[in-house]
């Protein structure tokens, strides 16, 4: 699924409605705004990139939790954490285009990162396809060895 600026501006403007909106359902300041859309935004870009179906006001809710919990650390030091935790569970070639993507100072299409890469478009679906699914089960292996 490749996008244009015109994907991007409407995943922008929904992200920052989920924002605003879970912020007022939680009573917090809307100065939060600019910082809880960036996580919202990327997460909702990568997922359109992926061709997976995107996230609904839980993204949007559960970055704002974080906030609740300010001594677990700073957003940019959790995602830091969690983005080398979910790439730790990677093979060398998922990891590669994942950081490639995640260093990218906008989402970059299919056709770009396949561009980037010298590979089909569908090479790279099936990779970010496949990317998910192992950070998926990775999530609930640590899940199941936590209890």
């Amino acid at each position: 699924m490749s996008c244009d600026s015109y994907d991007l501006a409407g995943e922008a403007q929904l992200a920052v409605y989920q924002v605003i909106l879970v912020l007022i359902d939680q009573n917090k300041d809307l100065s939060f705004t600019s910082k809880y859309f960036r996580i919202v935004f990327r997460t909702r870009c990568i997922q359109m990139a992926a061709g997976v179906a995107l996230a609904n006001e839980s993204m949007a809710s559960m970055a704002i939790q974080k906030e609740q919990y300010p001594y677990l650390a700073t957003p940019s030091d959790l995602d830091d954490s969690i983005i080398a935790e979910a790439l730790s569970a990677l093979t060398d070639r998922q990891r590669l285009v994942s950081r490639w993507i995640l260093s990218q100072p906008k989402p970059v299409s299919l056709n770009t990162i396949a561009d980037h890469f010298g590979i089909h478009v569908q090479s790279v679906r099936r990779i970010l396809s496949y990317t998910i699914k192992r950070i998926e089960n990775y999530g609930h292996q640590r899940i199941c060895e936590d209890l």
